[in-house]
C-alpha cells in the first residue's frame, strides 16, 4: 500500500471511529473512496407584492449552496462497509428568507450532515446529523424541474408577506402559510436503513432535534418500472413538543411517473396533527405536469396548503418553471409562482415570485 492509500484508510479509519476497539481496530481498510463535491445555486428573484416590485439576487433554497465529502471502504474479512458523510451549507441571500425589508442576508455556514454508518448484509446503521428516514419522502419528483418547481414553494419568497388591502398592518408571511410539511428533515439521529427488497427500501430512525424534542420516523421509498419510471415514497414522523400540542405527527407521501414519451406526472399530499384540540389539522397536496426532451424540461404545477397559519387559511401556489441542462454538471433555469392566500376574515394581496438562475456543480 503506498502512502497516498495509507493515508485515505488512516482518514475513513478515524472519520468512522472504527480505530478503537474490537474487529475493525484490528482489520485493513480497501477499497477507499473519498468523494469530494459542491454546488453553487444562484439567481436573480423579481418580486411583486403589497410593497410593489422588488428584485433580489439570491441562493436558491429549493437545492441550497453547499459543499461536502463522502468517505468509505470496506473493511477486510468482514463484509462491512464503513463510511461518514459530511455536508456543509453556505447561502448569501436564501431565497426563503429575504423579505421585503431585508434584502440582504449575510452569508452563513449550517452543517447539513455530519455522521458515520456502517453497512452490511443487516443493511446500513448511521449515527449523526442527517436525514431521517422520512425525508424527502413527499417530495419524490421526476420531472427534472425540481430546481425551480419544487414541491415545497415556500422556499421561494417564503419571507413576503401576503398583506390584508384594507389594513396593512395585518400581514401573513407567506412561508408560515404555505409548506409541503416533508417530516422532520436532518437532525442528530440513530438511522437504520433495512435490506433493499427489490426496488423497495424502508428505513427507520429516532433522535432529537431543537435540543429536547424527541423525534421518531419510518419511511419507505419504490423506484421501479411501471410503463415508464415510477417513485414513490411514504413517510411518518413523531415529534414530542410538550405543553399542550404534545406530540406533532406528520403523515404523507408523494409519487412521480415519467413515461418514455417524456410525458411526466407528479402528485404529493401530507397532513399534519397534534393533541391540542384548539390546532387544527393542516394539510397540503401538489399536482404537477411535466414534459422532458433532450437537454429540455418543462411543468406546469400546483400547491395548496390548508390551515397552517390559521384555521381556515387556504394558501394556493400556481407556476410553471424550464430547466435547460446543456451537461450534467450545470442548468440554466426560470420558474414563476403566482401565491395567493385565502382567509375569511381578510382579503389579502397576492406574492409573486420570478426567479432566473444557474446551478453549478463540482
Amino acid at each position: 500500500m503506498n502512502n497516498q492509500n495509507k493515508l485515505r484508510s488512516a482518514i475513513v479509519a478515524i472519520a468512522c471511529g472504527i480505530t478503537s476497539t474490537g474487529v475493525l481496530a484490528q482489520a485493513s481498510v480497501s477499497n477507499v473512496s473519498v468523494d469530494p463535491y459542491g454546488q453553487i445555486n444562484y439567481g436573480v428573484m423579481v418580486t411583486d407584492s403589497a410593497a410593489g416590485t422588488k428584485t433580489y439576487t439570491s441562493d436558491n433554497d429549493n437545492s441550497a449552496s453547499r459543499a461536502g465529502v463522502r468517505l468509505s471502504g470496506d473493511v477486510a474479512d468482514t463484509g462491512l462497509t464503513v463510511g461518514a458523510h459530511v455536508e456543509l451549507e453556505y447561502q448569501v441571500n436564501p431565497s426563503n428568507a429575504v423579505s421585503e425589508d431585508e434584502r440582504t442576508i449575510s452569508g452563513e455556514f449550517a452543517e447539513r450532515h455530519l455522521n458515520v454508518y456502517v453497512a452490511g448484509a443487516f443493511g446500513k446503521v448511521s449515527v449523526g446529523q442527517g436525514d431521517g428516514a422520512a425525508n424527502g419522502n413527499i417530495e419524490r419528483d421526476l420531472s427534472g424541474t425540481a430546481v425551480i418547481s419544487y414541491a415545497n414553494p415556500g422556499l421561494m419568497g417564503g419571507g413576503l408577506s401576503f398583506v390584508e388591502k384594507s389594513n396593512p398592518a395585518d400581514t401573513v408571511r407567506f412561508g408560515a402559510a404555505m409548506s409541503d410539511q416533508d417530516f422532520e428533515s436532518r437532525y442528530t439521529r440513530v438511522r437504520y436503513d433495512l435490506p433493499s427488497v427489490g426496488p423497495l427500501k424502508v428505513a427507520l430512525s429516532q433522535g432529537t432535534k431543537n435540543d429536547d424534542q424527541d423525534v421518531t420516523e419510518i419511511g419507505a421509498r419504490f423506484d421501479g418500472e411501471l410503463g415508464g419510471k415510477v417513485s414513490a415514497a411514504l413517510g411518518y414522523s413523531s415529534r414530542d413538543v410538550g405543553g399542550a400540542a404534545d406530540r406533532v405527527d406528520t403523515l404523507g407521501g408523494s409519487v412521480s411517473w415519467l413515461h418514455d414519451s417524456g410525458f411526466n406526472v407528479t402528485g404529493a399530499c401530507s397532513t399534519v396533527s397534534d393533541d391540542d384540540a384548539a390546532n387544527p389539522d393542516s394539510d397540503f397536496f401538489l399536482v404537477k405536469l411535466g414534459y422532458k426532451t433532450g437537454r429540455h424540461a418543462m411543468d406546469i404545477h400546483m400547491m395548496e396548503a390548508s390551515d397552517r397559519a390559521a384555521e381556515g387559511d387556504s394558501a394556493e401556489t400556481l407556476g410553471l418553471g424550464y430547466v435547460y441542462t446543456p451537461v450534467k454538471y450545470f442548468s440554466a433555469y426560470a420558474g414563476y409562482n403566482n401565491n395567493s392566500l385565502d382567509r375569511n376574515a381578510g382579503d389579502y394581496e397576492n406574492v409573486d415570485t420570478l426567479f432566473v438562475g444557474a446551478l453549478l456543480k463540482f
